[in-house]
């Protein structure tokens, strides 16, 4: 039984005792070792009670590692790729997908045993729901079920042996803009979960527990506090009323918690991880506005109650979108001294934190892992940030700013990890910058940003990086390719395993950071991989292909030719010999665009079309989409261009994930999208590329 389990069991008898103990700064008493749960399971999406992505199992090894192959590999039914932590309990591993899609696999065998659909509710109604239904970044598991949720706001309790429905709730509306795209968390026999706003900044953020045997809705607790006038839900939203501007409940929305949730069985808090608000130029979000909370934050609360506890805001009246939803890992860290339960989190603000457990506190100077230009320091006095002026683009005068690091963060969602033998924490980050400007008529944060300004300009690079999170120093960093990698799994046999999005799965010494082992799966890499004994034979998992709309899609040029490699469940042993079947990454070719190519002012107006309403979140950048089951818009053709305001506005295409755009893209809109998707077509036929043939398993 896991230590999150156990504590479920006792938490009636000890609740009193243990906030008691907190109070005096002690802590609650946690199993003997919560690193080490069964070794044929990896049933918690951080592997153990503390979330650390790390193992003791040691079969593979510094020396061994040379000798893995692949021992299975499962085609998953699916268009989109997979992003999620593989789990596993009972000889099954359970993978989520997109679309509301999840599947258990023979863990020995990689034999598919049920699928399940949640039959997405088209039509959604914008673009938020539209992107939503097409990323899932995982799904867990608690006693006999499987938690699971649906881009279209529904969390679902499946049963492990069949995959049936056991119940289905429905945490928020996709009519209000949202959508759920993270796995679900859970601790203490409940499910916590949050939703994405994809920045729009329409309605308040939040956070729903449900009690995990009966789906029963437990409380909620709001990231944003709401108009005055409709009086507070508590004294919690009274206080954080006091940090915002003036009629912010008019001009404001947002404070998503749409990843990082962790429960904390040391102190029975669940700690959760909040984007920001948009409008993002604080200029535009109200006079006189402070701290803005609970924006790019933590905020701990009771896990039976939702009452709120403390929390650390990491960037006070943010101004470039940085969330704190990076998913933690927890500790305990001889600190002056002293042990103390840590809280490690490395958001994309650039810095690496470590917080007490109990009250939020840092325990010593929090240090960048990656240049930035946005403060110079972490006050150790108040815990803010000492800001600079040069990544400030909402100045007055000030056309813009180099920001760094960008918008897409230091480090994302990717989990990182922790290794009790190394003291290191394994963080999957990236150095680059963007131009960010402000933009009062985008819809998405309200800013406009070149997201391929690092790329231009040679600040483009992923890295590895292995932090000492008590010195606050880098230990040792690889580079990984362009930024945005999969997320890191440490083991006990003193190995980190990442994988890339160019389709490499790497083994790295966990102290020197020395490549052991390198496979070329074929497919763009993002999920976390995790690892069992079976049967006495130790098996590293890794989900593989686009993450789709989660990433990939939106920034396809962060990765090359394994973007389009398909989507499969991979299982690595020592002498694995499968092979898998050559990945043939052939380069379609452009037709001639059905139109002549637009005037420049058409083509300015419909990017201004494209830009303020979202489509880039589904359709890519620049147009440059076209993974999975989103269509590549650059091919659109003369049948489908005749049918434009009927796709656009009239809901033709909903069946396929559309949103309709009838309140918010006019008829006199029409021709100068037409013309911004004609120029990149295009653009794309003039630059035509030549196939390639890549195999895999190198």
């Amino acid at each position: 039984m896991s230590n999150r389990q156990a504590t479920g069991l006792r938490t009636r008898f000890a609740l009193s005792a243990l906030l008691v103990a907190v109070a005096l700064g002690m802590g609650a008493t946690a199993k003997a070792d919560p690193t080490a749960p069964p070794t044929s399971e990896w049933s918690l999406l951080g592997g153990n009670d503390y979330e650390q992505h790390y193992s003791k199992l040691s079969q593979i090894n510094t020396t061994t590692v040379s000798k893995l192959g692949l021992k299975w590999y499962a085609d998953m039914p699916t268009r989109d790729g997979l992003t999620g932590v593989p789990m596993v309990a009972n000889g099954a591993v359970f993978q989520s997908g997109a679309l509301g899609k999840a599947w258990a696999h023979d863990v020995r065998t990689g034999k598919l045993i049920w699928e399940f659909d949640s039959h997405i509710q088209f039509p959604l109604p914008n673009a938020v729901a539209a992107w939503a239904a097409r990323t899932s970044r995982g799904l867990t598991l608690w006693g006999d079920k499987v938690l699971k949720v649906s881009g279209d706001c529904r969390l679902f309790a499946l049963d492990q042996k069949t995959g049936k429905t056991i119940w289905e709730v429905k945490p928020c509306d996709p009519a209000d803009y949202k959508g759920i795209s993270a796995a679900p968390r859970v601790g203490d026999g409940k499910v916590f979960i949050g939703n994405s706003n994809a920045d729009f900044g329409i309605g308040r953020g939040y956070v729903d527990a449900y009690e995990i045997e009966s789906g029963k809705h437990l409380w909620r607790f709001w990231t944003i506090p709401g108009d005055p006038a409709a009086g507070f839900e508590n004294k919690t939203m009274e206080m954080a009323a006091k940090t915002w501007g003036k009629e912010y409940w008019k001009k404001v929305g947002g404070n998503s918690a749409w990843e990082g949730i962790t429960y904390d069985p040391r102190t029975h808090l669940v700690l959760i991880g909040t984007d920001g608000p948009s409008p993002a130029d604080p200029t535009l979000r109200g006079e006189g506005a402070g701290d803005e909370l609970f924006s790019h934050a933590i905020v701990a609360v009771n896990a039976d109650t939702g009452e709120y506890v403390w929390h650390y805001s990491f960037n006070p009246n943010d101004g470039w979108n940085w969330s704190a939803v990076a998913p933690v890992n927890l500790a305990d860290l001889t600190i002056n001294g002293a042990q103390t339960p840590v809280i490690m989190i490395a958001p994309k603000n650039g810095f690496f934190y470590a917080l007490d457990a109990r009250t939020g506190k840092l325990v010593n100077e929090p240090k960048p892992i990656v240049p930035v230009n946005w403060a110079s320091r972490i006050d150790m006095a108040t815990g803010r940030p000492v800001m600079i002026g040069d990544a400030q683009y909402w100045k007055k005068g000030v056309q813009g700013a180099i920001v760094r690091p960008g918008a897409l963060g230091a480090h994302s969602w990717m989990p990182m990890s922790y290794s009790p033998l190394t003291g290191l924490v394994y963080i999957p980050a990236g150095e680059y910058a963007f131009w960010e400007g402000e933009n009062p008529k985008a819809i998405v944060a309200h800013i406009d940003a070149d997201q391929y300004w690092g790329l231009k300009h040679g600040n483009w690079k992923g890295k590895l990086i292995a932090w000492d999170p008590i010195r606050q120093e880098k230990r040792w960093e690889v580079g990984s390719g362009r930024p945005y990698q999969g997320g890191t799994l440490v083991t006990a046999g003193n190995v980190v395993f990442e994988g890339h999005t160019d389709g490499h799965f790497e083994a790295y010494d966990a102290a020197t950071g020395k490549v052991l082992w390198s496979y070329d799966t074929g497919s763009a890499i993002l999920g976390a991989p995790s690892t069992v004994e079976i049967d006495g034979e130790q098996l590293v998992i890794v989900p593989v292909g686009s993450g789709t709309t989660s990433a990939l899609g939106f920034l396809p040029d962060v990765a090359d030719k394994a973007t389009s490699g398909p989507p499969r469940l991979l299982a690595f042993s020592l002498g694995g010999k499968v092979t898998l079947p050559t990945v043939e990454h052939k380069v379609v070719p452009f037709d001639k665009p059905p139109m002549p190519a637009p005037k420049a002012s058409l083509v300015k107006a419909g990017k201004a079309v494209w830009d303020g309403n979202g489509c880039e979140i589904c359709h890519g950048v620049n147009v440059v989409g076209g993974i999975g089951s989103v269509p590549d818009l650059r091919r659109i053709n003369a049948a489908r261009l005749s049918l434009f305001s009927e796709i656009v506005r009239g809901g033709l295409l909903k069946a396929n994930g559309m949103p309709i755009f009838a309140d918010s893209i006019s008829e006199k809109d029409l021709p100068s999208l037409k013309a911004y998707l004609m120029n990149e077509a295009w653009r794309a036929y003039r630059a035509q590329g030549t196939a390639t043939k890549a195999p895999a398993g190198q």
